[in-house]
């Protein structure tokens, strides 16, 4: 069966006066707790192993570590001083979907949560769906209510899923232009393209009218009905009816904050982008050898890849799939190592300080206040 994650949705009273209020505990988070550990250990084996042979088995086949050592030594002072920039807006931007969606959310409070369920995710196997299901726990850790965390959590979930979906189809229309799109990336983009179109596409018949709304979350709930059996997971507890009442109880707030969420997410993710634009830069990259647009949709294939429950955190199979996409362009295979590991190693590294910073955080918050 799949992961379950151990959090207590809802406070604790106490009878015990403090200041002349009622005493309340806060929703205490724990880490995901296993149905099966058997088979979560089996799945943490497999990508560790994956992981372990994409870095010693085929990267080295593509361009030595020795070779890619030397071509990091080379970066320049000031090219690492833009890079630490780069890298640092992209922490601090992770918190504007979340302040755009819930703004009583303070800047530390969202960037401290969403950088914790980030980390955790990079360290467990999962994907975008166990981060979205940390994320709403460590939202009930901030005592933000039930409902409002659900659609916070559902709806920057859709946001950024289909962008990062539409990414690829956009790169490859830019790439087209210069001739140099093969067919297999094309057929990548394409796909991308197609699932983030219809996230889009579900999104507006939600807000077109309750009708709508029903006939989606009703498909919605016999797909995973079906679908339930066969990958050993529950069946869905929610169904089309469900879906019109949130609609109902959360339409006018997705009406007045969408324009802001699309473009804080939109801010937020090209940052990851500069931080890869200028890591290839860095290396000595030139645009001559490899212009911006092929740039863009090698890392767009990237953040797809990172957004599959394959390995933690993607690590592996994102660099992978970066370094080949970029090899087919033609990029001299040195300098295209060194760029995505410089790269990776920027987004990651960054974000497991923060978020264990972050973790002890809420592990040493208040236990009770007085209301």
């Amino acid at each position: 069966m799949p992961a379950r994650v151990g959090s207590r949705l809802t406070g604790e009273t106490t009878g015990r006066p403090s200041g002349g209020g009622i005493t309340v505990s806060p929703p205490a988070f724990t880490l995901p707790v296993m149905r099966r550990p058997s088979r979560a250990v089996l799945r943490g084996a497999l990508g560790v192993a994956l992981i372990a042979g994409v870095f010693v088995a085929v990267v080295p086949r593509i361009a030595s570590y020795g070779t890619v050592a030397h071509r990091l030594g080379t970066v320049s002072a000031p090219w690492l001083a833009g890079l630490a920039a780069a890298a640092l807006l992209d922490v601090l931007t992770t918190a504007l979907p979340w302040r755009a969606v819930l703004p009583q959310l303070s800047w530390l409070g969202a960037l401290g949560f969403t950088q914790a369920s980030t980390a955790m995710t990079i360290v467990l196997p999962g994907g975008a769906p166990l981060g979205m299901a940390l994320s709403f726990g460590l939202l009930r850790r901030l005592r933000v209510n039930a409902g409002a965390a659900g659609f916070a959590v559902a709806l920057t979930g859709i946001w950024s899923q289909a962008m990062i979906f539409l990414y690829p189809l956009v790169g490859a229309v830019l790439v087209f232009a210069t001739g140099q799109l093969s067919g297999s990336t094309a057929a990548i983009a394409g796909a991308s393209g197609g699932a983030g179109a219809l996230l889009a596409g579900a999104a507006f018949a939600v807000l077109r009218s309750p009708s709508s709304a029903r006939r989606l979350g009703d498909l919605a709930c016999r797909v995973g009905t079906r679908l339930a059996h066969p990958l050993r997971r529950d069946p869905p507890m929610w169904n089309g009816e469900t879906l019109v009442r949130l609609r109902a109880e959360r339409l006018s707030d997705l009406r007045r904050r969408w324009p802001s969420l699309t473009a804080a997410t939109l801010f937020n993710q090209l940052t990851a982008y500069l931080v890869f634009e200028l890591s290839l830069r860095a290396v000595g990259i030139s645009v001559a050898d490899l212009p911006p647009s092929e740039a863009f949709l090698a890392w767009a294939i990237g953040r797809v890849i990172s957004s599959l429950p394959l390995t933690p955190g993607g690590i592996g199979v994102v660099e992978l799939g970066m370094i080949g996409t970029l090899v087919g362009f033609g990029a001299p295979h040195g300098h295209v190592v060194a760029a995505v590991l410089l790269y990776r190693g920027l987004i990651i590294v960054p974000t497991l300080v923060v978020g264990a910073i972050a973790l002890l955080g809420f592990h040493r918050r208040p236990e009770a206040r007085a209301l």
